[in-house]
């Protein structure tokens, strides 16, 4: 079974991501060579900055799908963007067909929503809230890495309480971002917060593509069943516009019922 990795930034030059085609091309390998077979490429956009015109990624999408052809790679590429958690984000929950388009796959349920590193916005959970009026369900990405949130747990689970998902990045779990993202991510698995990991993608190697050494030490942490769910079953869910399934965490009793 292979993984679909649901936050990469594999299209070329569009922000910090890869540079340049060869770059991308490295990147799809990397993801392969890992077991990936789909991948939602999800640039930056931020709505309070210069960020290029929406309309380009699908176009850009389609025209790096035929260079993997080209190159004889199996690798199934969707469209999708990491939304900035700030005002414009706000603003743009008011118009609903405007938000839906930024949804991953674009099929109006999941949309991917880009934490600052250090703080939580003034204005943010309204904001999720609107996305959630509007039927979107908002997934934070790499909440381990947040400082605020790190520090707020009971804000975290409130969160979470209220239907938003969380996305650990496979690089925390495995240490690149440092320790405490490493704690702060284990943490999250293991009590069922998390329900999706994805690679976050910038490099072919260093903040990498490949799931493997991930879904490795999920196994190790929670058991293969968990480990599936994360990259495999949940994200599949997440591109059907399905609901997402609890983590099977191997040697734990389903006390949350918060979960439910």
């Amino acid at each position: 079974m292979s993984f679909t990795d649901l936050h990469s930034h594999i299209l070329p030059g569009l922000d910090d991501g890869a540079s340049d085609e060869a770059e991308s091309l490295a990147m799809a390998r990397a993801a392969l060579g890992g077991g990936t077979t789909v991948m939602v490429a999800t640039p930056h956009w931020d709505l309070e900055e210069r960020s290029a015109p929406w309309d380009l990624i699908a176009p850009l999408v389609a025209e790096f799908r035929r260079k993997l052809e080209l190159e004889g790679l199996g690798l199934e590429l969707l469209p999708g963007a990491e939304v900035r958690l700030n005002s414009g984000l706000y603003r743009l929950t008011g118009d609903e067909d405007a938000l839906k388009k930024l949804t991953l796959a674009g099929n109006g349920r999941y949309i991917l929503v880009d934490l600052p590193l250090m703080d939580f916005p003034v204005g943010a959970e309204e904001t999720l809230f609107r996305i959630q009026l509007r039927g979107c369900t908002p997934i934070l990405a790499h909440p381990e890495r947040n400082r605020r949130l790190a520090d707020d747990p009971v804000l975290l689970r409130d969160l979470v309480d209220r239907g938003v998902e969380l996305q650990v990045n496979s690089g925390s779990l495995l240490g690149t971002y440092g320790r405490a993202a490493r704690r702060q991510a284990a943490a999250l698995l293991k009590e069922g917060l998390a329900r999706l990991m994805a690679s976050d993608a910038h490099r072919p190697a260093e903040r990498g593509p490949d799931l493997s050494g991930a879904w490795e030490k999920a196994r190790d942490l929670l058991g293969t069943g968990a480990a599936d769910v994360l990259l495999r079953e949940n994200p599949r869910a997440v591109l059907a516009g399905a609901d997402l399934s609890a983590l099977p965490i191997r040697g734990t009793s389903r006390r949350r019922a918060w979960r439910r």
